[in-house]
């Protein structure tokens, strides 16, 4: 993202405006980078080309606040807190 966001739930709403459900409801996973400038999440093989090909074609030639890309090493993330603690 462009600018630093602060729930996931941003990421879903992206990702539920672009993607098929079948694609989506495998989504597994998804944590915010520690900078919250983006997300990562895991994805089925078999939908990881598709997935990538759909980005392509819906965000070229146009203006967005997001890429898509797949990941070449895991970036620092944020740490998660459990219920009770802080």
């Amino acid at each position: 993202m462009d600018k630093p966001f602060y729930a996931v739930s941003l990421v879903w709403n992206v990702l539920r405006r672009y993607l098929p459900e079948n694609i989506t409801a495998n989504i597994k996973g998804m944590k915010c980078f520690k900078d919250n400038t983006g997300a990562c999440f895991d994805v089925q093989a078999s939908d990881t080309d598709r997935l990538c090909d759909i980005f392509e074609h819906e965000t070229s030639g146009k203006t967005v606040d997001f890429q898509v890309s797949r990941c070449t090493s895991l970036p620092e993330l944020k740490e998660e807190i459990g219920y009770g603690q802080q």
